[in-house]
């Protein structure tokens, strides 16, 4: 009965560690993503001969990356028969 315990107790902190650790990953990555996206902002109104202050810069990768996220996010597999 004592090993049933142990294993339940070892199963949540492992599903809890595993948790964290996917938390922690997709946040790097999405502020890497934020990161190139401004830079791709930038770098669009650079070439589109556009002065873009600071705060619609922020505002527009902001937009792009939460749009991106939330996409890939809504991804379902496909029902196989």
């Amino acid at each position: 009965m004592a090993d049933q315990h142990n294993a339940d107790t070892d199963f949540r902190v492992r599903d809890l560690l595993d948790s964290v650790i996917g938390f922690i990953v997709s946040t790097v990555l999405a502020i890497i993503a934020f990161f190139i996206t401004v830079f791709v902002v930038v770098t669009g109104a650079d070439l589109a001969d556009v002065a873009a202050g600071g705060d619609f810069v922020v505002l527009s990768a902001a937009l792009i990356v939460a749009a991106t996220i939330i996409a890939g996010g809504s991804w379902r597999n496909p029902v196989t028969s």
